[in-house]
């Protein structure tokens, strides 16, 4: 009987994860009452688009060319491009720049991201800071797109969305990601920005620990300071569509182990805070999502002395195993539908692992660019 209970809970949180969660977003979006839809307006405040660089000598110049190709006042726009410790001609392509709206920062060092960002922010004084990758590309209107979200006096980040080249499973969680985040912001905000390509208030910045990431702490930064971090649908930026093999599987792990310290970091505050709806996002959107792998590896061990029991938790059973098979077999298959169940299961043992990670003591401050 306990076998029994233990396995429906572990089916129902499951299934909450995907699509309970969504539902609750639905219909509570439908009852409460909305953020209102921002409205054209004049106002141009300046805005840096900051960027951290660590050997990103293939990608730097079609990054500066993007810049240079934004639809937005110039005299109101600057890169600041920060050079953590470069060591492969990326400074001399920034350098190479006549514009003088181009600002390069140089670390003597690799420091890390985040104490480039620091840095970047402590040294520009504009409203807005726009925070983006080098091998992003951002379309040529999403300044204004992200710059019209701040009409609203209480929203304090506003969050883009990033395109891949090529389509697949990447592009199907993608759609996922986006739909819950529009539902967020019409709550208590959006859990997560996207890294590539967010814009935030200047006067909401705080300089952020080394181990920390940026785009899951901004928006809990945000919520803090009494405003909303919000998706703004029509800003983009296109990349070339990540790997899926060992090295996708270290970044995701990397990422993991930054953003399970974020979480457990700051869960405490926002409780302190009474910002309970956000925290229950936060729980429901990140952290029940991370922990997947645990509950599918108990609702397998819990579904196995079920299955003589009854048709209904034999076929289970069977569905699982079809599953894992599935993942084993066209791990290395090029179509990326086929490949989907392999890439579900890559992607949730990093969050185990990051736990892991997090839990021994164990911080990321410093990383190759993926290409590396």
């Amino acid at each position: 009987m306990m076998t029994e209970v233990l396995f429906w809970v572990c089916a129902l949180l499951l299934v909450y994860v995907f699509a309970g969660y969504p539902a609750v977003l639905h219909l509570a979006g439908r009852v409460l009452p909305r953020r209102s839809v921002r409205q054209p307006h004049d106002s141009e405040p300046r805005v840096a688009v900051i960027v951290s660089v660590y050997n990103e000598v293939r990608v730097i110049e079609a990054k500066i060319r993007n810049f240079l190709e934004l639809e937005y006042p110039p005299d109101r726009l600057e890169l600041v491009v920060v050079s953590d410790g470069s060591t492969d001609g990326t400074d001399d392509v920034v350098r190479a720049c006549s514009d003088a709206r181009v600002r390069l920062l140089v670390q003597p060092r690799n420091m890390g991201k985040t104490v480039a960002l620091n840095r970047a922010v402590a040294e520009t004084d504009a409203e807005i800071l726009l925070f983006t990758d080098a091998n992003s590309m951002l379309d040529s209107g999403a300044v204004r797109h992200l710059v019209a979200e701040f009409a609203d006096p209480m929203v304090g980040l506003a969050s883009g969305t990033t395109m891949y080249t090529a389509a697949g499973g990447d592009g199907m969680y993608r759609r996922y990601e986006d739909m819950l985040k529009r539902m967020e912001s019409r709550l208590f905000g959006i859990v997560g920005a996207d890294g590539a390509i967010y814009a935030m208030r200047r006067a909401l910045y705080e300089a952020l620990d080394p181990a920390l990431i940026n785009d899951l702490l901004h928006p809990i930064q945000v919520v803090l300071a009494g405003r909303l971090p919000v998706q703004c649908e029509g800003a983009f930026c296109t990349e070339e569509t990540p790997g899926t093999g060992g090295n996708e599987y270290r970044r995701q792990r990397r990422i993991m182990t930054q953003s399970w310290l974020v979480v457990l970091t700051c869960a405490g505050a926002l409780a302190r805070a009474g910002k309970w709806g956000f925290l229950w996002q936060v729980v429901s959107h990140k952290v029940l999502r991370w922990l997947v792998l645990p509950l599918m590896a108990a609702i397998f061990a819990l579904n196995v002395p079920l299955a003589a029991a009854s048709p209904l938790y034999g076929a289970v059973l069977f569905m699982q195993g079809l599953f894992y098979a599935c993942a084993i077999t066209f791990r290395n298959a090029d179509n990326g539908m086929l490949k989907l169940p392999y890439l579900f299961l890559l992607m949730h043992a990093s969050g185990v692992t990051g736990l892991v990670r997090c839990l021994r003591g164990e911080t990321v401050v410093r990383w190759a660019p993926r290409a590396q």
